[in-house]
């Protein structure tokens, strides 16, 4: 059974907020996703039978108080690996509490993604991370450290509020509009690597499911 948090602390929904309203650039929205937007992110990890259903190694990145986290925990066999990247210390307490009786216990990681050093690959990457919300270069970084991350036949899945940087976009200026634009720049170049998107319109607010496949995934193929 997959642990729940300690009577004493604030529901895991109310933690969120809290911190939503605290640190708005790194958190990126006031609720968790819905059950909705979280077994959609899941679905691609799932998707195709492995033939031997080897161990699989997923890695969740900007888990927040674990919505997708629970999608995966209750998925994922004994002698999968699950590893949460998560760098908000509430989040990491959070997770930490709830899954520490799940079948597979995630290996909770308080650290950036970009300094995350595991030692392996992962067959699939699930990213809550609030993209829309980061300098530029700072995404470019994000990108290029999962990919380095990911098995070169993986996938990456990430979810993005729709028209959210569109929206950013009209009302943004100076700076700010330069960022988002660079940001939507970022995007466009990486729409080849587009396996298949899904919007999720029950969530606050509605979102866009994306799955991504390796740069290299032609080359593994080959």
């Amino acid at each position: 059974m997959i642990g729940v948090p300690s009577a004493m602390a604030p529901p895991a929904p109310l933690r969120f907020l809290r911190q939503s309203l605290q640190q708005a650039q790194t958190v990126g929205a006031l609720w968790p996703s819905s059950k909705g937007l979280s077994r959609a992110m899941v679905e691609p990890v799932f998707a195709e039978a492995h033939k031997s259903r080897e161990r699989l190694r997923v890695l969740e990145v900007g888990a927040g108080v674990g919505p997708v986290t629970e999608e995966l925990v209750a998925r994922l066999l004994p002698g999968d690996r699950l590893d949460v990247v998560e760098l908000n210390p509430e989040f990491c307490a959070v997770l930490r509490e709830r899954f520490a009786a799940a079948p597979v216990v995630p290996a909770v990681h308080q650290v950036s993604i970009t300094e995350f050093n595991p030692g392996v690959r992962y067959h699939h990457i699930v990213s809550g991370l609030p993209l829309a919300n980061f300098p530029a270069k700072l995404v470019e970084a994000v990108y290029q450290r999962i990919f380095e991350l990911l098995e070169p036949s993986g996938s990456f899945v990430m979810f993005e509020h729709v028209l959210g940087r569109e929206i950013l976009n009209t009302f943004a200026a100076g700076e700010a509009r330069d960022r988002i634009a660079r940001l939507l720049e970022i995007e466009a170049e990486l729409e080849p690597l587009v396996v298949s998107s899904k919007t999720v319109p029950i969530n606050m607010p509605p979102a866009r499911v994306v799955v991504r496949r390796h740069p290299e995934a032609g080359r593994a193929e080959g």
